[in-house]
């Protein structure tokens, strides 16, 4: 195998073989690294997504990584109470997420790049007009590297401890996702149920300060289920990066933390950054010029800073409701206007579209229960 590539990728996951597919395709010459075995395995996320932001950028699933539907999303309070959203009209998906990262590796590779498995990058040492990197025990000399391993090098402000069981029950709704929202036992979090088909889901648990496992079993108590599948993972919930990029070292997907601060779910936001990243990574290879590379920052920026900057308000909200507070919170909620207009939006933008739903009025009776900084900003911006 060489050792000279245009840009070397550490990290096999959907935002490292995004890029690697949408660089390739460009021409350039391209090295993945991933340091299991297979693409996609372990299976660390819950695969929840709408099928319109992956069309947008190019990476619609085949049928087989489908594994499910989702018509409803389901919001329960800390004392039982509940409201539903219909998400007929919002094009949400379950994804099996390690046949679709195999599906996004088999396009990196038909369009020429390299999928290393089982070599993990060591380091990588940036020079003046190179850089160097070591891939298991060889040294790799690219002109860029792109950094797409995930949590590990996200900003490591805002990770929650998480699990998750995927298991079997006959009190799973098929198509229908639920939010379990408790302060007390989820702090920062919620507890969720993501069916996956045949009476099966993807039910987790995370909170700050808590032991995630038992928070999900006593989530579980009561429930007579099987478990198929254990995962231990945290999430991320601390916004964009400050940088992307640091010369010639790009930080695309989790890696940037271009995760949504409030459900932690990123398929889409990472694959936009992947696409985009690429792009402008091949122009500065063509054009010799590294500084094109900050124009990626830019153009993800333009595009979903807005709406991360709403969640992590949001967030800042969310974080400070005691139980008492939710349950009034939820008062405000549950109208049939609102309902109705959250079935509307748009899933991948869901704070800007909770924000336009609830209007100044709604932000007002919020500002009642809890007087935040953050929903005086919220206010301002409405």
């Amino acid at each position: 195998m060489t050792n000279e590539y245009d840009v070397v990728v550490a990290g096999g996951s959907v935002a490292g073989l995004a890029f690697a597919s949408e660089a390739a395709k460009r021409g350039a010459n391209v090295l993945v690294a991933e340091e299991h075995q297979e693409i996609g395995e372990p299976e660390k996320c819950d695969g929840l997504v709408s099928l319109r932001g992956l069309r947008k950028y190019g990476y619609a699933p085949g049928q087989a990584s489908v594994q499910n539907k989702i018509f409803s999303a389901l919001f329960h309070s800390p004392s039982g109470r509940h409201f539903a959203v219909n998400a007929t009209a919002l094009d949400v998906v379950v994804l099996d997420r390690s046949a679709f990262d195999k599906e996004v590796a088999a396009s990196a590779e038909r369009n020429g790049a390299v999928v290393s498995l089982g070599r993990r990058v060591v380091r990588a040492d940036q020079k003046e007009d190179r850089m160097e990197v070591l891939v298991g025990g060889e040294k790799v000399v690219s002109k860029l590297f792109v950094d797409a391993t995930g949590p590990a090098s996200s900003p490591r402000r805002g990770i929650i401890p998480a699990a998750k069981y995927e298991l079997e029950g006959d009190w799973i709704r098929e198509h229908v996702v639920e939010v379990f929202l408790d302060p007390a036992r989820y702090p920062g979090f919620f507890a969720w149920v993501i069916p996956f088909g045949g009476h099966r889901a993807k039910v987790g648990a995370a909170g700050h300060g808590v032991s995630p496992y038992k928070a999900l079993e006593g989530f579980l108590a009561g429930r007579s289920f099987n478990v198929l599948r254990r995962v231990t993972a945290p999430i991320y919930v601390g916004g964009p990066a400050t940088d992307f990029v640091e010369g010639r070292k790009i930080y695309v997907g989790e890696s940037a933390g271009q995760v949504k601060p409030t459900t932690a779910g990123g398929i889409m936001t990472s694959i936009a950054g992947a696409v985009m990243a690429a792009r402008w990574a091949c122009a500065s290879i063509e054009q010799d010029k590294p500084v094109l590379l900050e124009r990626y920052q830019r153009e993800w920026e333009a595009a979903f800073l807005k709406e991360m900057k709403a969640m992590m308000r949001l967030r800042g909200v969310f974080e400070k409701l005691s139980d008492s507070d939710l349950e009034a919170v939820f008062t405000s909620l549950a109208t049939p206007k609102l309902v109705l207009r959250l079935s509307q939006t748009d899933f991948d933008f869901h704070a800007t579209a909770l924000l336009g739903a609830l209007g100044v009025g709604g932000l007002l009776r919020i500002a009642r229960v809890v007087a935040s900084a953050e929903v005086r900003s919220l206010l301002a911006e409405g």
